[in-house]
């Protein structure tokens, strides 16, 4: 099943979009003002550009190898059990990431507003928490230093 403009409205919810476990296989379009996009449990491979208003992202469960540009306005992205290899810059002031079950490799630089933090299972040279988030964000500034030293 894919979700299009014409048959959108089915799944809207005043400023929340719930198409959660539905056998959805391709998004075609988020409407600007939704808040939070429930669209976990599906056989999505990717998704479209998402709405600066969002504040929820939910499409853990799905076959997703990568995610969109995330909007600064998220607080909280549940993207686990897909197969993503890398994550976007995340926003400054995410409060919960919810990353286990993929293929990641690394983690990007990780907001000190995060109070909630799940990347188990995945392909990372060390285990990365929230009593080590200083830590490896040190270290990925390093990494960046001599990338941009080396080059």
């Amino acid at each position: 099943m894919h979700i299009t403009k014409d048959n959108i409205d089915r799944f809207i919810y005043g400023t929340i979009m719930d198409c959660s476990n539905k056998g959805i296989t391709r998004l075609e379009y988020i409407p600007d003002g939704i808040t939070r996009l429930y669209c976990y449990s599906n056989q999505l491979t990717e998704l479209p550009k998402l709405p600066e208003s969002l504040t929820d992202l939910s499409c853990e469960h799905n076959q997703l190898t990568e995610l969109p540009k995330l909007p600064e306005s998220l607080k909280r992205l549940f993207c686990h059990s897909n197969k993503l290899t890398e994550l976007p810059e995340l926003p400054s002031k995410l409060v919960g990431l919810y990353c286990g079950v993929n293929k990641l490799t690394s983690i990007p630089k990780l907001p000190e507003s995060l109070i909630g933090l799940s990347c188990e299972n995945n392909n990372l040279p060390y285990i990365v928490t929230i009593d080590n988030l200083k830590e490896h964000n040190t270290l990925i500034k390093r990494k960046l230093i001599l990338k941009l030293i080396c080059t």
